[in-house]
Parts: structure tokens; C-alpha cells; sequence
């Protein structure tokens, strides 16, 4: 449950540097924003406030990092971090934190909600930069982490946001006759899921009510999508006249094509297989879409520069 906090937001920070060129450095805040106003100002069939009496959502964050430096041409740091999430709304139809509904979820807020779920996330950050001025450069940062609420059984399961490790490589090098070639990875680990609950969504009242899918919480985010890595590559060609710079590159984003999956939805074909049963058994018949993205993306393109 990783979000932007802004609002009051108290803050200690201590540092000790051990050499000229290391440090230690370490950090503690606590911060607190409001619910969604959409939440604030849910009304029942009687027209009262529900939510009226929602806390600020709170999160207390710490970290300890340490980082090292040669020169300008090596920098390597690592910082360890924990967030703890307290007084999130937590949805009273689907028992499960409303920051958890994603993407997923319409209107954010417009339900019944309680500041009782609480979450946590941490992990490890690290940055690596080596650079040797008109030769080369290489840039990489990675995150590992977990992402977790704590359910109605005081048990953690993954947020909608646990994909556990992030990391980015970047790297340009220079060739004779200003020439230079560069390639980007990026690698993501998979979103967990919660899986569609196909006997209800598959009843003819169910889906004609909300005209989509529903989603079987008592399995929240029981599933995990495949990681997702991607390669770029550009080659730059430079040429220098007396007032000006000609720049022509080629760049090549996913060359090696790879797809980046999603959750399969599940959507009724509008033909009723029971047609004879009493409305209130009346299903659809169903179908999965598959849902994945991702091509080979060149791009040929010229720079000039006075």
C-alpha cells in the first residue's frame, strides 16, 4: 500500500559521515492525510453520514541508509525501510482495506467504511552509478520489497501493489567517430490478483445489476501475474559543423517483444444457458478475455542543436 502522503507531516533526520566520502544517514516521519472525500460524504437511503466519523489515514515511516562515493565516477548506496499503516478505511461490504480495490474499483469510497485495516511495507533500496567521463556510464537502481494488510484473521496478505522487486539498468557507450550505443532493462515482479468469482458474476440478476465481473474477496490477491522485463536499445551518430550539431538515432524499445500480462477478465456472451429456471437462477454463459501488452516499438529520429 504504497501511496503519496502529504498533509502534516512531522519529520527527524540524523546523519554521520565517517569519511570524507561515506556516510550513514537515518530517517523517521510520521504523516497523515484524510480519507477520500467521496468516502466523507457517503449518505444511507435516510440521507445521514455514514463515515462521518473516519480518522486522518496515518502512516509512520523509518529508514536507515548508507552511502559511498569515489570521486565521480562510483557511487553505491543501500537504505532499508519500514511503513506502517494505521487507521485505513476498511470496506465493510467486502471486508477488505479500500486502498486494497486498486484500480479495479469505480468510485472510490461510495460504501459503508471503518478506520480499523492496517498495513505495512518494507524492504531494501539500492542505487549503483560507475561513470568514466567521454567513455561510458552505467546507471541501476533496485527495490525489493513487500507490500502487506492485515486481514479480519490478524493474518498479512499481499496489497494490491506487492510486486516485490523493481530494478532498472541503464547504460551508454561511447564508440569511435561519435558514435554510441545505449541499452535500458527494466524487470518488474508480477501483481498479485484476486480471482473472479464466476458463479456469481454468472448469475443474470448479478451481472445486470453492475454490468461486470465480481471479484471473490474471501481470495484476496490469492493469485500472482509473471514478472515483466523489457529491453531498449539506441545507437546515436553525431555530426559537428561550425555552428551547429547533427544528432540521427535509432531506438529500439521491448526488442526482444516481450509481453506484459494481465488479469484475464471474465464477461458474459448476453445468451442465457437455463433460460427455463426461475430468475433468480438464471445464469450467463461466460467468457475469458486474455489481457497482455507489449510490441517492438523503433523509432528513427534527428536532433539538431545551435
Amino acid at each position: 500500500m504504497t501511496r503519496p502522503w502529504q498533509q502534516f507531516s512531522p519529520r527527524i533526520s540524523a546523519s554521520y559521515r565517517l569519511t570524507e566520502q561515506w556516510s550513514l544517514s537515518a530517517n523517521s516521519g510520521l504523516y497523515y492525510q484524510l480519507p477520500p472525500y467521496t468516502a466523507l460524504g457517503y449518505k444511507d437511503n435516510t440521507g445521514i453520514y455514514v463515515n462521518k466519523s473516519l480518522k486522518y489515514m496515518q502512516v509512520q515511516e523509518n529508514s536507515l541508509g548508507i552511502d559511498w562515493h569515489w570521486q565521480d565516477r562510483f557511487m553505491v548506496s543501500a537504505e532499508g525501510f519500514f511503513k506502517g499503516y494505521r487507521h485505513i478505511p476498511f470496506s465493510l461490504e467486502d471486508n477488505i482495506p479500500l486502498l486494497c480495490k486498486g484500480n479495479d474499483y469505480g468510485v472510490i469510497g461510495n460504501e459503508a467504511l471503518t478506520s480499523t485495516a492496517s498495513g505495512r511495507a518494507y524492504g531494501l533500496e539500492t542505487m549503483f552509478r560507475w561513470q568514466v567521463p567521454g567513455k561510458f556510464n552505467v546507471v541501476s537502481s533496485f527495490t525489493l520489497y513487500k507490500s502487506e494488510y492485515r486481514n479480519t484473521d490478524d493474518q498479512f496478505v499481499p496489497s494490491a501493489w506487492d510486486n516485490r522487486f523493481i530494478l532498472n539498468l541503464s547504460g551508454t557507450y561511447n564508440l569511435p567517430r561519435r558514435w554510441s550505443i545505449g541499452g535500458k532493462v527494466s524487470c518488474i515482479g508480477g501483481s498479485p490478483y484476486t480471482p473472479y468469482d464466476e458463479d456469481k458474476s454468472s448469475l443474470v440478476e448479478a451481472w445486470d445489476a453492475k454490468g461486470q465481473p465480481y471479484y471473490d474477496y474471501s481470495h484476496y490477491n490469492a493469485e500472482r501475474l509473471p514478472s515483466f522485463t523489457q529491453l531498449d536499445i539506441r545507437v546515436d551518430k553525431s555530426f559537428y559543423f561550425r555552428r551547429c550539431m547533427l544528432g540521427l538515432y535509432l531506438d529500439i524499445q521491448n526488442i526482444t517483444g516481450s509481453k506484459l500480462k494481465q488479469q484475464d477478465v471474465i464477461m458474459s456472451t448476453g445468451v442465457i444457458e437455463n433460460p427455463s429456471a426461475p430468475a433468480a437462477e438464471q445464469r450467463y454463459v461466460m467468457k475469458y478475455l486474455k489481457q497482455e501488452s507489449g510490441t517492438i516499438l523503433p523509432t528513427l529520429g534527428v536532433t539538431l542543436e545551435f
